[in-house]
């Protein structure tokens, strides 16, 4: 059974995700991802990410915090075989994560001018 190749972290405004791409199979493969923060110093199985047929799993909620260093890997499971897990280089969030510009509302109520602003 063939890795999951191009496995890429990317995060947006505290949205971070886990992708792969994965080659056409005659049989449906399934994925299962894994998480090693830092401070745990092993992986352990991301339980919303088993068995899945996507290929990206949200690790928002998995995120030990923005400074501690994260790797992930992803293997393939097709019938009663399985890949290899392929591993991610070391993340960061406070290091790779993107920060959105907030979202501005300007209006005017009679002689005031209101502006809200949203947290990205």
């Amino acid at each position: 059974v063939p890795g999951p190749m191009q496995v890429v972290v990317t995060s947006e405004n505290f949205n971070t995700v886990l992708h792969w791409q994965y080659p056409p199979m005659a049989e449906t493969p399934h994925f299962i991802v894994e998480i090693k923060p830092y401070d745990l110093g092993h992986y352990k199985i991301i339980s919303t990410c088993v068995n899945i047929s996507a290929h990206f799993c949200d690790l928002s909620k998995e995120m030990y915090g923005p400074f501690i260093s994260h790797w992930f890997r992803v293997k393939a499971v097709i019938g009663s075989q399985q890949s290899e897990y392929v591993a991610t280089d070391e993340f960061i969030f406070r290091k790779h994560g993107n920060i959105g510009p907030p979202k501005l509302s300007v209006s005017r109520h009679g002689d005031k001018i209101k502006v809200d602003i949203y947290h990205p």
